[in-house]
């Protein structure tokens, strides 16, 4: 008699983990997250965070212009730019932005783009940060290397066989 009952245990236990690993398939499946893919010479990273921002030392000026973004579900939205020297190619014609940063002059932008094509030299020592992480873009690939911005939506697949950028080592490697 002890037998039976312990057959149906392990029958109701066996078709409770069947239907778990079932609706757990099908939720990584169709499960999606919004991340913003950094792709730089032959690297593939990615986050989550909506806004980051690119920073780098203008080649003309010699000092720091920083471009906010903020990914939308359609790109990614420049919102403000700030730089600390005014002269060729800033855009002074765009309101200022809200809010001043010490040191910088900022103007408030808010230019859609499909995704973000961005060449990279060891000179101007570009940069991409985005929450509490500063990557060193520029040591990541050769100079002139290009680096592709794209929001992106992921499946949960999607994830667990790419990197989180910040998880990468300081030059790129896995």
């Amino acid at each position: 008699m002890s037998k039976q009952p312990s057959k149906r245990l392990w029958l109701l236990t066996s078709a409770a983990l069947m239907a778990a690993l079932v609706f757990f398939v099908l939720w990584a499946s169709v499960s999606q997250q919004p991340v913003v893919e950094v792709q730089v010479d032959g690297t593939t990273c990615y986050f989550t965070e909506p806004n980051f921002e690119l920073r780098w030392i203008h080649s003309v000026e010699k000092q720091w212009w920083e471009e906010q973004y903020q990914r939308t579900d359609d790109g990614l939205l420049l919102t403000t730019t700030y730089f600390e020297a005014f002269g060729a190619g800033t855009p002074s014609t765009e309101a200022l932005a809200p809010i001043q940063k010490p040191g910088y002059l900022g103007y408030q932008i808010n230019e859609k783009l499909p995704s973000l094509n961005w060449v990279v030299s060891r000179l101007t020592k570009g940069e991409l940060n985005y929450a509490d992480h500063r990557l060193l873009i520029h040591e990541w690939a050769p100079d002139y290397s290009e680096v592709t911005v794209t929001p992106k939506t992921y499946h949960l697949i999607d994830r667990l066989q790419k990197d989180f950028c910040h998880e990468l080592a300081s030059d790129g490697s896995r």
